[in-house]
């Protein structure tokens, strides 16, 4: 059932009205935050504080890491808990520690960075930095990369005389091996690997791949969360707009999409709220979550 939002208001069915909502997950750039990937909307800080004020669990689900999560989200004190590198880890957010996590192994890092052509443009992501071989990494302008990653490269990049090394090292706990510009011979060569479906979790972003260890999305670090804190995930809204959030969306009790998401996000959301720069989010919390 897709619900378009931006149509009346009056004429909206509410979805989910025999379920209270426990907790909700939301995705950041797209979803959350604005344009600017950097800002979060005044309205949107005052229904998450009154989500929280009501009991109701909010927690961030990205596909950052934790080190590159905006200051105006984790500003947020009514935000708890961040579920990072596409569910690979949970971090609570009032202790800052982190609550566990699902990593690549040494020997399947190793065997996926091995496999790749030399000029592909690589980065394991790992404890806050994301690495990329020195060889590239003096190249990086000359890579088609997108000005945000760029950014995130700048502020959180550090170059490595040697990858494979660093990364199949026992100390390396692997969130993710980031491929944000990859062909489609070599997306589908790495996923062809030997129990490839039994190593490691692949997300297709059109222009690249990301992989991260064995059943790792969104979805199943929401679930890590719920059971901790004894929620059902059919009392859980997740609001997102691209190709990681498909699977929490479909797993969630009320999945909603934004209006800028894309196509495949939309065909699974249960609701498609108002874009990330006309407080969609604010809209769907009030809907869904507080019944305003």
């Amino acid at each position: 059932m897709n619900i378009d939002m931006d149509m009346d208001i009056g004429n909206v069915m509410n979805i989910g009205s025999d379920m209270d909502i426990d907790m909700i997950a939301l995705d950041l750039d797209g979803t959350l935050l604005e344009r600017d990937h950097a800002s979060v909307t005044a309205r949107s800080v005052q229904v998450i504080d009154e989500a929280h004020r009501r009991g109701i669990v909010v927690a961030i689900a990205s596909g950052r890491i934790y080190s590159f999560l905006p200051p105006a989200a984790r500003s947020i004190t009514a935000i708890t808990w961040a579920i990072t590198s596409n569910g690979a880890v949970l971090y609570d957010q009032h202790s800052h520690t982190t609550a566990g996590g699902t990593y690549i192994s040494p020997t399947s890092t190793r065997a996926l960075l091995g496999r790749l052509p030399r000029d592909v443009w690589a980065e394991v992501w790992s404890k806050g930095k994301i690495y990329v071989e020195r060889r590239q990494w003096d190249r990086m302008r000359e890579y088609p990369l997108a000005p945000l990653h760029v950014t995130v490269l700048d502020q959180i990049g550090e170059p490595t005389d040697d990858i494979l090394t660093l990364a199949g090292s026992e100390d390396t706990r692997v969130e993710k091996i980031n491929l944000p510009i990859a062909p489609a011979t070599v997306k589908l060569d790495l996923m062809r690997l030997p129990s490839a479906d039994m190593r490691y979790s692949f997300i297709d972003t059109g222009s690249g791949l990301e992989i991260s260890g064995p059943k790792v999305s969104k979805a199943q670090g929401i679930r890590r969360l719920c059971a901790a804190m004894s929620i059902s995930m059919r009392n859980v809204l997740a609001i997102g707009d691209s190709e990681n959030d498909i699977d929490m969306l479909r797993d969630c009790g009320v999945g909603v999409a934004m209006g800028n998401a894309i196509k495949p996000v939309k065909a699974v959301a249960d609701a498609i709220t108002l874009s990330n720069h006309e407080d969609g989010v604010a809209l769907a919390i009030e809907r869904y979550a507080l019944r305003v």
